[in-house]
């Protein structure tokens, strides 16, 4: 994770730009004041990261959705003053999730940035005691946060409030896109399905999958059906290019290859690569 990898792994795969984001999992646990000043610090380095390497990097902040106006006035500061070009949040932090009340005024925030916001998976989240084996945290637990996180944003009626919100969803949004549907018929059903449980209060006027049409989608999947799932949902103009590398080096490569591979024309896998993101962070290609 030292930066001269970072920019190695990156080189050596080919990729000219890239994103330099942070999921602070380190926070976790920690006393406000620590997890605060945490964050802080990896502003102040973010901001560090691109000054130094302007040609290529696009630097973000990091945040806690509801944690109070001083990471809004940090987030904003960064922003504004250091430069940074979007901010990442973990799908929850110590077990709250930013759909939350408490959260609403980051979203006004980062609305009125006109700034992209990506969602990544928390280092670990609820069910861990049934996942302490062959890495399942890892590789079924976070995604299964993150896709909770999401689904409780169309639902409880955050785009909704802010439609021109820009939401990425890394890792394909830990599978959002595949479960949609159940998504969308428990809105539909209403009534019908209350031994399902209630469906209230009702925040929002349309059904779910099409204010998830609204979100974007990172690639970082490892398995193209997965991919092409994504892109039959959200659409080929809202899909980025992912990696999860750094830490995971050996994935950037293999990530590249599998965008390579999908099967779809030249001029839509220029879009994920380039021309997408490259609208999300308000660019010229």
């Amino acid at each position: 994770m030292a930066l001269d990898n970072v920019l190695d792994t990156h080189r050596s795969a080919g990729v000219d730009k890239f994103i330099v984001s942070n999921p602070v999992h380190y926070v976790k646990g920690k006393p406000d004041a620590e997890a605060f000043r945490g964050i802080q610090r990896w502003d102040e380095y973010s901001a560090e990261v691109a000054q130094k390497y302007p040609d290529e990097t696009f630097c973000f902040a990091t945040t806690v959705p509801g944690g109070g106006d001083h990471y809004l006035k940090e987030l904003e500061r960064a922003i504004k003053e250091y430069g940074l070009r979007g901010v990442l949040i973990n799908s929850s932090h110590n077990g709250r999730y930013p759909d939350e009340d408490e959260a609403r005024a980051f979203f006004q925030l980062v609305t009125d940035l006109d700034i992209p916001v990506m969602v990544h998976a928390p280092s670990s989240s609820f069910g861990e005691e049934c996942m302490n084996m062959y890495r399942l945290i890892s590789s079924v637990g976070r995604p299964a946060d993150e896709c909770l996180s999401l689904a409780r944003l169309l639902v409880r009626g955050v785009y909704e409030q802010f439609p021109t919100l820009k939401l990425v969803g890394c890792h394909l949004g830990g599978g959002i896109c595949e479960v949609i549907g159940r998504l969308n018929y428990a809105y539909e059903l209403g009534d019908f399905c209350f031994f399902l449980g209630p469906y209230e209060p009702m925040l929002i006027t349309k059904a779910p999958g099409e204010y998830l049409k609204l979100m974007y989608m990172d690639t970082a999947a490892y398995h193209w059906p997965a991919v092409m799932c994504a892109i039959q949902t959200v659409g080929i103009e809202h899909m980025v290019f992912g990696s999860d590398a750094p830490p995971l080096a050996p994935l950037l490569p293999r990530a590249r290859k599998l965008v390579e591979e999908l099967p779809i024309d030249e001029a839509d896998k220029e879009k994920i690569f380039n021309k997408n993101p490259a609208r999300l962070l308000g660019i010229e290609t």
